[in-house]
């Protein structure tokens, strides 16, 4: 399984966007040029956040991108399943049935898919205790963010 640069990029979007001041926005290109990321690429995730209902876009002069909930409600699953889509991780295509040569009636429950469900039962789990908040706790605790909140400044419209 290889996860999309898209994944990352949004926690650092919903990052950046959590330390606006109230009712102010971010535009695409400052956010992909901050992260150094293809702007075109970085426009497309943020559309899937949008959708998710992680960011509010707003349209106009002033337009941009803004948090549409707080840190403390986004966990790294919410983000996972706006950037990578809500389907499994691992969908099984029943090739214990071709590796027997058997019947698939007879084959449940398939030793290989339960443990694959295991494993993204566990990722889950584990992704779903991760949040935001959590995350920018760590970064304050461990880093100077002064340049970025200057950055900020200047660019919040």
């Amino acid at each position: 399984m290889k996860i999309s640069s898209g994944w990352e990029q949004s926690i650092y979007v919903l990052l950046i966007l959590s330390r606006l001041p109230k009712g102010k926005h971010i535009n695409s290109l400052a956010l992909s040029q901050r992260l150094h990321v293809s702007h075109s690429y970085l426009k497309k995730t943020i559309k899937a956040l949008v959708r998710e209902g992680l960011v509010k876009s707003a349209t106009g002069k002033s337009g941009g991108f803004s948090l549409a909930v707080p840190l403390a409600e986004i966990d790294f699953y919410k983000i996972f399943k706006a950037i990578e889509g809500p389907e499994k991780v691992f969908a099984s295509q029943h090739l214990l049935v071709k590796f027997l040569n058997k019947d698939k009636a007879k084959l449940e429950p398939c030793a290989v898919s339960t443990a694959m469900n295991n494993l993204e039962d566990t990722l889950i789990t584990t992704m779903n205790s991760m949040t935001l908040n959590t995350m920018m706790e760590q970064i304050q605790e461990n880093y100077d963010v002064e340049d970025l909140e200057r950055w900020i400044q200047t660019v919040a419209k």
